[in-house]
Formats: C-alpha cells, sequence, structure tokens
C-alpha cells in the first residue's frame, strides 16, 4: 500500500495534472493555450535571434547592442520584472501560512493556489535570468562554484531553485490527496511550512542583497531596501492572488470563496501598501532633506523629477498615487465588499507596485553613473518581445496549474468529505 501511495500514486498524480491540465477544457481556454504559446515562441525566437545576429545578419551587431542596454546601463526591462515576480512568488505563501499554521479554514481551501502562484512566478523570473544573461551556457559558469556563501549571486540561485522544488513538492502532495478526498497530512505540513516560509522571505531579500552590495549605486544602499522589496510583495503577491479567486468564483459553477479569505487578504495588502508607501517616504526623507551623498541625491532626484527620463518620476506617482487609492479603496464597505470592487482593487494594487519595483527602482541607480555621465536606458521593441514572451511562459504555467488546483478544490471541498467540514 505504501509503495502504491508514494510510488505509483503520484505517477498517476503527474497523469491526472497532465489530462485536467492539457488535455481537458473549453474552446475558449484552448485558445487562451494557443495565444500564450505563440507569444512565448515569439519571445524565445526573438532572444535567439538577438543573441545569433551576427550569424544571421553577417555583420559584428547583435546581442546586448540590440537592446537598451550598455556597459553603464547593464540592467534593464528583464531584471526590472525579475525584481517584481520574486516579490510575487514570495508572497505566494501566505496563503498556507493562514491556512496551514494557523488553520483558518478558508485560506486552506486555496492555499493550493499560493504554490501554484510560487511556481510560475519562479518560473517567469528564471527565464527572465535566462534572457538577461544572453545564453544559457554563461550560467554554467557558476556551477562549479556551488555554494559560494560568499557570493550573493549563488545565495540567490540557490534560494530561488529551493523554493521552486519547495512548491512543485506541496504542488503535487496537495493534487495526490486532494484528487482522492483526502486531507494532506500533519506529518508533510508542519515541516513543509517550516522550510518553506524561510525561502519564502529569503529569496526576496537575497534579491535585495544583489542590489546593495553594490557600493557604486548609492541608489540601493539602503537598509531599507530589502524591508522595501518584501513589503510591497505582500501587496502585489496576495492582490493577484484575490485577482486569481475573483474571477474562479464569477465564472466556475460552484466554486466559493469565504468572505473572510477577501478580508484578511485585503488586511495584508492594504499594511503592505502602507508600510510600503512609509518606507518610500522614509527613503526620500533622508535624501531629500540631510543626505551628504551627492551621487546618491542626483539619483534619487532622477527617480523622483526625472531631469533626463521622463518615465520615471510618472511611475513614482504612479505608484505613490494608485498605492494610496486601494488603500482608500479597500476601506470602503460597498467597495471591498463587491466582486467588481474586489478586481478593482486588486488590479489598482498590482499596477501599483508594478510601478514601484520594476524600472523606478532599477534605473536611477544608474543615471548618472559612478563618473557623473547620463547615459540614459529607454527599453527597445526587441526587449518588450522578449519580456511579453517569458511572461507568457509564466502566465501559460499558471494557467495550467491553477486549473488543475481549482479541480482538486472542487473534488475535495465542494463535492467530497471536505464539504462537510
Amino acid at each position: 500500500m505504501a509503495a502504491r501511495e508514494y510510488g505509483g500514486g503520484f505517477v498517476d498524480t503527474i497523469k491526472y495534472i497532465v489530462s485536467k491540465g492539457l488535455l481537458e477544457g473549453s474552446r475558449a481556454y484552448y485558445m487562451a493555450l494557443l495565444g500564450l504559446v505563440l507569444m512565448a515562441a515569439y519571445g524565445v525566437y526573438v532572444w535567439v535571434f538577438i543573441q545569433h545576429a551576427p550569424v544571421f545578419l553577417k555583420s559584428d551587431y547583435g546581442g546586448m547592442m540590440l537592446t537598451g542596454m550598455s556597459d553603464s546601463v547593464p540592467w534593464g526591462l528583464y531584471i526590472s520584472f525579475f525584481i517584481f515576480w520574486v516579490g510575487v512568488a514570495a508572497a505566494g505563501i501566505v496563503f498556507g501560512l493562514a491556512g496551514y499554521v494557523f488553520g483558518h479554514k478558508g485560506f486552506k481551501k486555496v492555499a493550493v493556489l499560493g504554490e501554484v502562484q510560487a511556481v510560475a512566478a519562479i518560473v517567469t523570473v528564471l527565464s527572465l535570468i535566462m534572457v538577461d544573461i544572453g545564453r544559457p551556457l554563461r550560467a554554467m559558469i557558476l556551477m562549479p562554484q556551488l555554494p559560494n556563501l560568499h557570493s550573493m549571486l549563488d545565495w540567490d540561485f540557490m534560494v530561488l531553485t529551493g523554493y521552486l522544488i519547495l512548491n512543485i513538492i506541496g504542488f503535487l502532495v496537495t493534487v495526490h490527496y486532494y484528487r482522492q478526498d483526502k486531507p494532506i497530512p500533519r506529518k508533510f505540513l508542519v515541516p513543509f511550512m517550516i522550510i518553506a516560509s524561510p525561502f519564502a522571505i529569503g529569496i526576496h531579500t537575497v534579491t535585495a542583497f544583489i542590489s546593495q552590495a553594490l557600493v557604486a549605486r548609492p541608489y540601493w544602499n539602503s537598509p531599507l531596501l530589502a524591508p522595501r522589496y518584501v513589503a510591497t510583495a505582500f501587496a502585489s503577491g496576495p492582490a493577484i492572488l484575490m485577482l486569481v479567486l475573483v474571477l474562479a468564483e464569477k465564472y466556475i459553477k460552484g466554486f466559493k470563496v469565504d468572505d473572510d479569505v477577501y478580508r484578511k487578504t485585503m488586511l495584508v495588502m492594504v499594511g503592505a501598501l502602507i508600510i510600503g508607501l512609509y518606507f518610500t517616504f522614509s527613503e526620500a526623507h533622508e535624501v531629500f532633506w540631510y543626505t551628504t551623498e551627492p551621487l546618491k541625491k542626483a539619483q534619487f532626484e532622477e527617480a523622483f523629477y526625472g531631469y533626463h527620463l521622463g518615465y520615471l518620476p510618472v511611475m513614482m506617482m504612479l505608484w505613490i498615487g494608485l498605492g494610496a487609492a486601494a488603500v482608500i479603496l479597500a476601506l470602503i464597505p460597498k467597495v471591498r465588499n463587491t466582486w467588481p470592487g474586489r478586481l478593482l482593487i486588486a488590479v489598482i494594487t498590482i499596477i501599483a507596485v508594478i510601478n514601484e519595483k520594476t524600472m523606478s527602482i532599477l534605473v536611477p541607480a544608474y543615471i548618472p553613473d559612478p563618473l557623473g555621465r547620463y547615459i540614459l536606458y529607454y527599453p527597445t521593441p526587441l526587449e518588450y518581445a522578449i519580456t511579453l514572451g517569458m511572461h507568457a511562459i509564466g502566465i501559460l504555467v499558471y494557467l495550467v496549474l491553477a486549473k488543475v488546483a481549482i479541480e482538486v478544490i472542487m473534488t475535495h471541498y465542494f463535492r467530497g468529505s471536505g464539504a462537510h467540514h
């Protein structure tokens, strides 16, 4: 029996995931899958073309030269969204903590969607890293050095892959038991949450530490950077989960989310937004009131005033304005207790954090550079195409795994024994 449960049983679970995720679905579902596959394929094609442009075009013009990046601005659109999706992955643990650790039955029903989100977000993150380094073979240079505990890059690689593996295991175990209408054993849940929770905080903390370690970029040299990363992650991550829940409840017959899940998720989002906005104010206060570092002040002025890059202050104002708007809307009962209101708050929060945690947190660190030069960065259409392609890969994973997750939630909680819990 044990061999069946832990051996062949899990093989059957994988077959079940493939069947429910890829072989069953409506016409609209398959059209969505096809659209994502085509977008991902085009993004990969453009990336491959850029990397091999000297061969295709018979010239020395290719690689990074076909992007807006340069020696002075080596991180651009790819790493901007890498930062955002690491935060979304980290916040995937929120539902698991509420359901499995604190015993909230409503969160326990939908906790598997947090694991789905973490897997999809890390897949997006790794895809963006792959296109940023240019050629996957370059990543192998790190492998003989692992684990190099003096390297923040190695720490980042270890926590990201470790967190991905943990969430894949969590998803497989949840699907394995729920599809059979069985509860997940506590002997799995307790060690899983003990290990996964530090990884969730660690992946975003280490990401911030990589930036903080670059002493020539004073825009990032702040002890608030890692807390700021984590704080706003706990706004955008739950917002995406709430968006998925609202849409699933609206369009999937029989799927029901406890109102208390929405209330507590919104409470986490509001708290995270307030803390994130406070951190932004604190950093601005330090720089514009009493800093003695001229380069740091010049980089912050670029972020807030946009003397050379006009899109940066627009993004900062959108973060502050939309973040405050999401907080205010969440305090209005007539908005937060309706599905259009919840959808609106979730979307506004996601847009606010994208503006806070992508280009506006990355590009100002390079302008001006340590030599005082203003080498400007504008993403090229090729970068947008590649970035959209990598996002399509992650959304494709999210869509397939979420479909399976909702199916097993329905099996266990709405059709099976879990319906009577």
